[in-house]
């Protein structure tokens, strides 16, 4: 039987920002902040300390008057607006990283030219470095064939000069990309059942819920923040493996899963049990995307569906629900017959699935 562990650090909202960072460039001399025109390069290499294993960068860059970005030799992205910073999300080696920036000063004649940068490095077991553009960098005033690439030997090239920290003249504050997203809680959510109520009751024993929700283009979702409530008993799937069940209908559950590996699509689905009287599930679901990139929430409505059997395999990623009804809303949570619950702020430890239920391995 398998589990999705918790995972407190995924759930988190990595705001990056450019606290720290330094404005750097070449050593070529000029007026103030004025450099000559060209292309320049810039390197940082990266080696993780013992015991660490980098998994994912997130990296806030501008350049002053444009750049490429690389990764490990892979171009990752391109600017050429310095007062708006951009930013993104790859994947690391477990070993040595190089990052590498092809800098432009545009124009003719000599004129403010830098490269701004902050990455947050998360490793595997959830915590978080942070480099920043400084002397550490090393630059070359010419751009060699090959100086994105991790084996290239910048041995001979200088550190990066330091024209000042971020905020300081001529390029003072930088626009950077929203991050974060607005999440759902239960009291945003509708009580949700199959079609058998009848004068404020369900028949009694179990039916099968699905939901699968497409992630936006361009991301992944790394990991699940949600809010359940209940009556009477569940147990909960998150991509086809179990990640709690709950009896106590009088008390809402909250779970934190970590989604590995990151998805494009997620589904969630429950195996709900009615002993008598009323029946509702209401969820609020808050999925956050790779390196804190924002996420999306949704709750329980009639895009969510039901079967009164539990078909074989029901909870995986894939099954075809497509014939499925859709969802019959109960009322708004809070509201008779069901009510509402007090709001969970502790995230439920993990547990097997109910009696009968599908056993949510992979």
């Amino acid at each position: 039987m398998s589990y999705l562990l918790l995972a407190a650090f995924a759930a988190q909202t990595l705001a990056i920002d450019f606290t720290n960072s330094k404005w750097i460039w070449t050593n070529e001399a000029g007026v103030g902040a004025n450099r000559p025109p060209g292309s320049r390069a810039f390197r940082r290499v990266y080696n993780p300390t013992l015991f660490k294993t980098p998994v994912s960068a997130n990296i806030l860059i501008t350049a002053d008057n444009g750049y490429t970005l690389y990764v490990n030799g892979n171009q990752v992205g391109v600017g050429h607006n310095w007062p708006t910073a951009q930013g993104y999300c790859v994947s690391l080696s477990p070993t040595c990283n190089v990052f590498a920036v092809n800098a432009t000063n545009d124009l003719t004649v000599p004129n403010p030219a830098g490269v701004l940068a902050s990455i947050e490095i998360t490793y595997s077991d959830g915590s978080i470095d942070k480099l920043v553009t400084d002397a550490s960098w090393r630059f070359s005033t010419s751009v060699p064939f090959g100086f994105e690439q991790v084996g290239f030997d910048d041995s001979n090239w200088s550190p990066a000069v330091v024209e000042g920290n971020y905020g300081v003249a001529p390029w003072n504050t930088i626009t950077t990309p929203a991050s974060g997203f607005t999440q759902v809680g239960l009291a945003d959510t509708t009580w949700i059942w199959t079609d058998e109520m009848k004068n404020g009751a369900a028949p009694i024993g179990f039916r099968a819920f699905r939901k699968t929700i497409t992630i936006p283009a361009g991301h992944k979702a790394t990991s699940a923040t949600i809010f359940i409530a209940f009556d009477d008993s569940f147990s909960l799937y998150v991509q086809g493996r179990v990640v709690g069940s709950g009896t106590t209908w009088q008390q809402a559950r909250k779970y934190v899963v970590n989604i590995q590996p990151e998805a494009t699509t997620v589904t969630i689905a429950l195996y709900a049990g009615n002993i008598g009287g009323p029946a509702g599930l209401a969820l609020a679901v808050n999925l956050a995307f790779e390196c804190g990139n924002g996420g999306t929430s949704f709750v329980t409505d009639n895009s969510w569906k039901y079967n009164h059997a539990i078909p074989s395999g029901f909870e995986q990623p894939g099954f075809n629900d497509s014939a499925w009804p859709a969802a019959v809303l109960q009322g708004k949570f809070g509201t008779a017959p069901l009510g509402g619950r007090p709001i969970p702020t502790a995230t439920s430890p993990p547990s097997g699935p109910l009696p009968g239920a599908p056993s949510g391995s992979p």
